[in-house]
């Protein structure tokens, strides 16, 4: 009879034909949970960056708005009308706009508009103390085709940039359905 071959050749052999097979689940199932985790840290972070962006330029974008509003005030020695989407700026203050994404809308949807101050001794009593004196540019969502998309987190980012992070007072503030409205400061002319 032929001598049996030692057990570590034996063991070893079927250690190799194992391994060459592949991977077994569990391994590929840890792998596909790791690939998952990672896609959705990098999604949650894009989302952020996003937003992030969004939010600083529609910062950027009130604030040159808002000059051409301080501009048209300072050449008329009053406010314009108030207008929307539908009812037109004067032509001079429209020019000054022409840069910017009035016309366009904001990086959230909607469509800006402008309401100007409320005349004096009609503002005196209620919330509409906050319009006394002071225009605002707002965004609205009134034209079906141009929706807005704006969430509270995003609001309140906003608010930090500019003023007091609270929605209820100061320059930035949530009016009608919760649409932004930036207020000018007329007080200071």
């Amino acid at each position: 009879m032929c001598c049996p071959r030692p057990l570590s050749l034996v063991s070893s052999r079927r250690f190799r034909h194992r391994r060459l097979g592949g991977f077994t689940l569990p391994e590929l199932a840890l792998a596909a949970l790791v690939l998952l985790l990672a896609a959705g840290l990098a999604l949650t972070g894009l989302d952020r960056m996003r937003q992030r962006r969004n939010c600083d330029n529609y910062v950027r974008d009130l604030r040159v708005m808002a000059a051409a509003f301080d501009g048209y005030f300072q050449q008329h020695h009053s406010w314009p009308p108030s207008s929307s989407a539908e009812v037109a700026l004067p032509s001079d203050l429209a020019k000054s706009l022409a840069a910017t994404p009035w016309f366009a809308g904001s990086p959230f949807g909607g469509s800006y508009a402008w309401v100007a101050p409320e005349p004096a001794g009609t503002a005196d009593q209620g919330p509409k103390r906050a319009w006394a004196g002071r225009g605002a540019v707002t965004l609205t969502a009134f034209l079906p085709h141009v929706p807005l998309a704006l969430t509270h987190a995003e609001l309140l980012r906003i608010d930090r940039q500019i003023d007091d992070a609270n929605l209820a007072t100061g320059r930035f503030r949530t009016g009608f359905n919760g649409w932004p409205v930036y207020f000018l400061e007329a007080a200071q002319r």
